[in-house]
């Protein structure tokens, strides 16, 4: 593995996602890692527990020669940031709304837009061609549109694991459920598969109907890309929903707009 190596961190409301990748052009990433976002952990923690990941792959942390994040945490971004100076000698990159970017960006109000749309529309404007529906599901269920290049905005719904945990919480008789497509089909035969029926059809339903509405009003020959949470069990379910499920999109985002910057110091 490179002595130079890049550390891409993805802060999200749930999860943290973690990348290594070589300081080069090449989207492959070498290693990555997924965590439960605790916004409660110090900088030394937060360092301690990367270099836990790093040292479970054989990496040192002399190796990490720059870092990059996203983060739609904002209390916690002086924590990563912190951590980064002390643990791996780096001055991080914050993507923020206003810096350079690989493509434009003509959303009207750009400070509005969260750090991870940002990422994933930059990944999937590099990685694909033509007209794109980028669909994120995580905590919340997001969709962003790029038409001739350009990064137009989207929609956002509440995400599926918590509106099911939502339900659950709020309910005195409705159980915890696996997410599936019940195998009674869409009328059920107990609450398990009621609930899982809702769910399953639900929320295809409405990722096929703010994609058809969002198709119907910029009319184009769209590539739907998805990633995160359960976008890829949705997809061997219904193969038409998305045309890739990337689950890496966001760090590979990361990557391209770390070397971007690079390129451009």
């Amino acid at each position: 593995m490179s002595e130079q190596l890049i550390m891409a961190v993805d802060v999200g409301n749930t999860n943290t996602v973690v990348g290594i990748f070589d300081n080069t052009d090449d989207l492959n990433i070498q290693e990555h890692w997924r965590t439960v976002t605790i916004r409660e952990r110090t900088s030394d923690e937060l360092g301690i527990f990367l270099r836990g990941f790093l040292h479970s792959s054989s990496i040192e942390a002399r190796q990490i020669k720059g870092f990059i994040y996203s983060s739609v945490v904002p209390p916690f971004n002086p924590i990563v940031e912190r951590m980064a100076q002390d643990y791996f000698y780096c001055e991080p990159i914050r993507i923020v709304n206003d810096m350079p970017l690989p493509i434009e960006i003509v959303y009207p109000r750009i400070y509005e837009i969260g750090a991870d749309r940002i990422v994933n529309a930059v990944a999937a404007h590099q990685m694909f061609s033509g007209d794109l529906i980028v669909v994120d599901m995580g905590t919340a269920t997001t969709f962003c549109l790029i038409k001739d290049g350009k990064y137009f905005g989207g929609s956002i719904a509440p995400g599926l694991k918590l509106s099911m945990e939502a339900l659950t919480r709020n309910t005195a008789q409705l159980p915890t459920i696996e997410f599936k497509k019940p195998e009674c089909g869409v009328i059920a035969d107990s609450t398990i598969h009621a609930m899982q029926s809702g769910f399953f059809f639900g929320w295809t339903g409405l990722l096929r109907e703010i994609m058809n509405e969002i198709e119907k009003e910029y009319p184009g020959n769209y590539k739907r890309i998805a990633t995160g949470g359960l976008s890829a069990l949705i997809k061997k379910e219904r193969p038409e929903l998305f045309h890739v499920v990337d689950p890496l999109l966001t760090l590979k985002g990361l990557k391209i707009i770390y070397q971007h910057q690079w390129r451009k110091k």
